[in-house]
């Protein structure tokens, strides 16, 4: 997904719970980062975070937003990796307070993702998580996002079940389960480039005051009837 077609999305997604809650949490991580160079990006051994990474990086780069340009932290880096993707583990160790880690995981996280996120977390870093729900990830985030349920109607993408009443329904098949799979990763993707926009907003870093005046002017806006 491209940035013109990632802008339109957001717009057409206004005042929908996905887009509320993914600009809160945007601007939340300028919100919460304060020391610079305090953002980093972690998540399974096996699905490390290059995505969100580098359109984080982009869209900050472009709003002029150079203190919280976010690191993304690898399990095993090579050793010969470019820099940029050479901060190994020993980044969570040096972690503290003004520092944000930003958890994405797409599925149930193992043992040792959580362990490394509660180290991090007992030093005093903020912790963000963009999953599915896991109530283990979820209690040791301050801030989660949880796509999934959040997907307003008319978007193509579901993973609730659909029931019918009728003893002899006509109807479609429900979409098989690889399917449902699919439109959740694609759901999954499209959530992370709504908070990649977010964190880059210029009132993301504005006073709490004007971000809560804005968000009660778009409640009491809504549609015409």
């Amino acid at each position: 997904m491209d940035l013109t077609r990632a802008s339109l999305l957001r717009e057409m997604l206004t005042g929908t719970e996905l887009g509320t809650q993914t600009r809160d949490f945007g601007h939340s991580l300028r919100r919460y980062t304060t020391r610079t160079g305090g953002l980093m990006l972690f998540g399974p051994v096996d699905e490390e975070p290059w995505h969100l990474t580098a359109h984080l990086d982009d869209e900050l780069h472009r709003a002029g937003v150079e203190n919280i340009r976010p690191s993304l932290v690898r399990w095993a880096p090579p050793p010969d990796a470019p820099p940029h993707l050479a901060i190994g583990l020993d980044r969570l160790r040096d972690a503290g307070r003004g520092e944000s880690l930003l958890v994405v995981a797409e599925e149930d996280p193992a043992d040792t993702l959580l362990e490394r996120i509660s180290d991090v977390r007992r030093r005093g870093t903020t912790i963000f998580s963009i999953g599915n729900g896991d109530k283990e990830l979820s209690s040791l985030s301050h801030e989660v996002l949880t796509p999934e349920l959040l997907v307003p109607d008319g978007f193509g993408w579901t993973s609730r079940p659909i029931s019918f009443e009728h003893d002899e329904p006509e109807y479609e098949p429900q979409p098989a389960a690889t399917d449902l799979d699919s439109q959740v990763a694609e759901g999954f993707e499209m959530a992370q480039h709504l908070v990649s926009l977010a964190a880059a907003d210029e009132e993301a870093g504005q006073p709490a005051w004007r971000r809560r005046l804005r968000t009660a002017i778009e409640r009491l806006g809504g549609e015409p009837g």
